[in-house]
């Protein structure tokens, strides 16, 4: 078996095979090294009473107003992949006891821009918004809109709290932009300021954040699939079952990746004058692939405040022996409960096949994605089973509020636990982690840890496949 390789990439999942692929395409030989039997991480699907599904619905996300504008769309038509997008509306939706057997809805517009928050807040907590608050609020949405890219970088040190507390005089105005932190999935002290004014400057400057889903197939079957073709056709070598256990740094340089074969339980060593970390960077310190003497000072403080960040969502899955939740508009709803005080939420739910799941015959598949970033669903990456149980039956009784019947036609049920989609990133940390080491040549990093200013979750990751191939290939043919 080949064992040197112009680069070397450890994990293969959407952001370690995209810059594999694409430096495929510029003739560059490179491994990819995966843990699992099989590529594709987030993105892998999984067989769910006869369909096949994702692991848990990934809905790509832009700061842009269409499909076809996005990163992750750009990049798979340069790497001659066809994407037939749908876009999906964003719809909130508030049920409670007082209201047996209805569910109210609000849809983000994108014609309405910053006045879908205005209305947001009404919806969710009956009371509408005085013109004060709505004036206080344009002012800080129309700073968020004026600021590039580049400037809201020099701000991820700067807590959201704090950017509130020195800018912000109205104390609902405040109250409002602190309680819409957790969309960052973290509380306003901990997430920092740049990336917030980067997303939410998106909506006075597009109108709403934009969602979408392949009309056909799902993330693993418009990603993988291809991605994994290409790459094998343009000898890219895939090295599954094989679990890193350091990269190997000599004299300041990069020079090779130590591995564990799963399936002979030997190890292995592979040399590559590039390695490229593609699994999240805390995870890499953490586990000591990438030992944290080789980390400056500073990036040693991001990957750890990062780390802190880093909790599971729970996904759910469910086959109902009826059809009991209705599959007009967007087959996703945004879940509030309004029997928790303040409208409270409880998780996403999603019509299966609205997302191309398979229904048996009379049957009905229904998804649930319950995130890990609020404080009763801080699961953690130890995931107590209490509080996974608690955060389950609050989406179920929301559920059988607004549709009843839901509980009682349950058939068949599983869950699954996965690390949260990029929103660690969005830490305050001392210095953005870039896309590659500033003192170890040759070593670069891919995925969604890494850059706390950026595009959404997986529209991030391609955002950032250009320019570190880019500086992947200036530095392999210097």
């Amino acid at each position: 078996m080949k064992r040197n390789f112009d680069v070397l990439i450890v994990g293969g999942g959407p952001g370690g095979l995209s810059i594999g692929s694409l430096l495929a395409k510029e003739g560059i030989s490179s491994a990819i090294i995966e843990k699992e039997p099989v590529l594709g991480g987030r993105y892998r699907s999984v067989n769910f009473e006869g369909s096949r599904v994702d692991n848990c619905i990934h809905l790509p996300t832009g700061l842009v107003s269409s499909a076809e504008d996005t990163y992750m769309y750009k990049f798979l038509s340069y790497m001659g992949i066809h994407v037939e997008p749908r876009v999906v509306e964003w719809k909130m939706g508030l049920t409670s006891k007082d209201n047996p057997k209805r569910i109210n809805y609000l849809a983000m517009d994108p014609k309405k821009g910053m006045e879908n928050f205005f209305e947001f807040f009404a919806f969710g907590s009956g009371v509408p918004m005085e013109d004060i608050t709505r004036r206080a609020l344009g002012e800080a949405f129309r700073i968020m809109e004026d600021m590039s890219e580049q400037e809201c970088r020099k701000l991820v040190n700067v807590p959201f709290a704090s950017w509130i507390e020195k800018n912000i005089e109205e104390p609902m105005a405040k109250a409002v932009l602190e309680l819409s932190a957790p969309l960052m999935g973290a509380a306003a002290t901990d997430v920092n300021f740049g990336q917030f004014a980067n997303i939410f400057g998106t909506f006075p400057r597009v109108g709403a954040l934009l969602y979408w889903y392949p009309k056909h197939g799902n993330m693993e079957s418009m990603v993988i699939t291809p991605l994994t073709k290409y790459y094998k056709e343009h000898g890219g070598t895939v090295l599954t079952n094989r679990r890193a256990r350091s990269i190997l740094i000599e004299n300041g340089k990069a020079k090779g990746v130590f591995v564990n074969n799963n399936e002979t339980g030997l190890l292995e060593e592979y040399s590559g004058s590039v390695v490229i970390c593609a699994i999240p960077i805390f995870e890499a310190v953490s586990r000591n692939v990438l030992s944290s003497k080789f980390l400056t000072k500073d990036w040693a403080e991001a990957v750890k405040r990062c780390g802190k960040l880093a909790i599971e969502d729970l996904a759910g899955f469910y086959l109902l022996r009826k059809k009991v939740v209705p599959v007009e508009g967007s087959g996703w709803i945004h879940l509030f409960d309004a029997d928790y005080g303040i409208p409270t939420y409880v998780g996403d739910v999603f019509v299966g096949s609205m997302y191309n799941a398979k229904d048996p015959p009379g049957k009905q598949t229904i998804f649930s994605y319950i995130s890990g970033g609020t404080k009763a669903t801080h699961f953690g990456l130890t995931s107590p089973l209490k509080m996974v149980n608690k955060a389950k039956k609050r989406w179920k009784d929301a559920v059988e509020k607004a549709f009843p019947g839901f509980v009682e036609s349950i058939e068949h049920e599983e869950m699954s636990l996965q690390l949260n989609w990029g929103r660690y990133a969005y830490a305050v940390v001392p210095t953005e982690i870039d896309l590659q080491s500033p003192n170890i040549r040759g070593l670069y990093f891919a995925g969604d840890t890494i850059w706390s200013v950026s595009s959404m979750v997986s529209d991030k990751i391609y955002q950032m496949v250009f320019p570190l191939c880019e500086r992947i290939l200036k530095y392999v043919r210097s």
